[in-house]
């Protein structure tokens, strides 16, 4: 992917989650390839995910009863990022 390719994806999970409280992996996955994002596997979408966890801007939601059901936030980082940026 190119760092354009990657920014447009990153926005995009951004924008999905700011939509709901938390969601799924695997929802995640379907909503970026329906933005665009066709090739994308579900390793570069955990590193990707990861990466932004990095940063600040999203959160694993705790799943005590099944945490290898994975489910993510919206961080405040991320959603400052897409308020300042006019998203």
């Amino acid at each position: 992917m190119t760092s354009t390719e990657l920014e447009r994806l990153r926005v995009a999970l951004l924008q999905q989650l700011r939509e709901l409280d938390d969601m799924p992996f695997a929802a995640l996955l379907t909503g970026a390839r329906l933005a665009g994002h066709r090739e994308l596997t579900e390793a570069q979408l955990r590193a990707e995910l990861a990466y932004l966890g990095d940063k600040g801007f999203v959160a694993p939601v705790a799943k005590p009863l099944s945490p290898e059901n994975k489910r993510w936030r919206l961080a405040a980082a991320g959603r400052d990022f897409l308020a300042e940026s006019g998203l």
